[in-house]
């Protein structure tokens, strides 16, 4: 069939009216993919690192295991990307956070449609150029179900995606190093790591799949956690092992021993969230440098005739000790520990209203 035999929509509102509610659509336009991942539901009980076990729903694929959080999606700029949700149990999508696919394949459900059978969802990331602001998605985003959203990311509907970037000749990668973006600083694969702050409210978790969506008030409106944690950890390496994937430390190169740590934040807590860099003494050291945010580089934009080189490379780095962050936003930074030894992350969960601390968790930054 040619485009011009395809229906066209003069508005979002009006493609979103004569899409099937749910089902099993088919992926319009498929094309051959790169890379290809399975993303299946599920539904248990998983033992946090705290010891308390908490009703969660989650995806998993044919190697994975049901764990949480969800296994990693991790493709590279220009390659046509697959994603195979089977439901399983009532309906669910996957929504790629961060990403601007088309409106079939974002994965929000009122907008389009829910998946009760199964949908190949499918994405191409826009590949980078050296100096370009509008060019390039390399960086850190995650997916999640669209339905009931904040009830279904709260529930374990929910994993981490990177978009790695192509390599350009004039920004060449050695062995055992990669860039964050196409002209963006080498980093050291082996040291590469996440930490995800994530709390749980028990009370949320014996709700219903769809509890809410008829008007009524179920209290998703109220988020009391009672539960904190700190998930992620290393990239490199194994499969996880044990029901969570919770974080234990970091380890953080020195100048003189290679590239240095790329650390990607992955925000998955309700409330305001603060990560504090300090010594053991608990003295703050300005041992961070942003480089990205929601995967967008950092660039400077100063001259709109000109290239947008990394602000780094300006003589400007954002380099910080306090990083405060919301709800699913993301940040990539690189470490530079001033000096061997253990050094201390702290992650702060504050209230909404008030501005109190409600939960401190603290891991080692070992440096050398």
């Amino acid at each position: 069939m040619s485009d011009a035999e395809h229906t066209l929509y003069p508005s979002q509102a009006a493609f979103a009216s004569d899409q099937n509610r749910e089902g099993s659509p088919e992926t319009q336009f498929r094309q051959r993919p790169d890379r290809t991942f399975l993303r299946e539901f599920y539904g248990r009980r998983l033992r946090f690192p705290d010891g308390a076990e908490h009703e969660m729903w989650g995806f998993e694929d044919d190697r994975s295991g049901r764990r949480f959080p969800a296994p990693l999606i991790r493709a590279t700029e220009g390659e046509m990307v697959h994603v195979h949700l089977k439901p399983s149990k009532r309906s669910h999508t996957i929504h790629l956070h961060g990403m601007e696919p088309d409106p079939r394949n974002d994965g929000v459900g009122h907008t389009s449609f829910e998946v009760s059978g199964s949908y190949t969802y499918q994405f191409r990331p826009d590949p980078g150029a050296p100096g370009d602001v509008n060019q390039g998605a390399a960086g850190t985003y995650f997916y999640h179900c669209h339905v009931n959203t904040v009830l279904h990311v709260q529930m374990g509907m929910v994993g981490a995606m990177i978009i790695d970037p192509v390599v350009h000749p004039d920004y060449p990668v050695p062995a055992g190093a990669r860039r964050s973006f196409v002209d963006g600083p080498l980093y050291d694969i082996a040291t590469e790591a996440m930490l995800v702050p994530y709390s749980v409210d028990p009370r949320w978790h014996e709700l219903n799949h769809a509890a809410g969506l008829s008007g009524e008030d179920v209290g998703l409106d109220r988020f009391e956690p009672e539960h904190f944690y700190l998930l992620g950890g290393a990239l490199s390496g194994g499969r996880p092992r044990g029901d969570v994937q919770a974080a234990t430390g970091y380890r953080a190169n020195l100048p003189e021993t290679g590239y240095p740590s790329l650390l990607r934040i992955l925000n998955l807590n309700y409330f305001p969230t603060r990560a504090r860099f300090t010594d053991e003494a608990g003295a703050p050291v300005e041992m961070v440098e942003l480089i990205a945010h929601d995967g967008r580089a950092f660039r400077d934009t100063s001259d709109p005739t000109a290239p947008s080189p990394p602000v780094r490379d300006t003589g400007h780095p954002l380099t910080t000790s306090v990083i405060a962050f919301g709800a699913a936003e993301r940040y990539d930074m690189l470490l530079h520990p001033p000096r061997a030894g253990t050094f201390l992350v702290h992650v702060d969960w504050l209230h909404w209203v008030t501005g109190e601390i409600l939960a401190t968790r603290s891991l080692p930054v070992v440096a050398g």
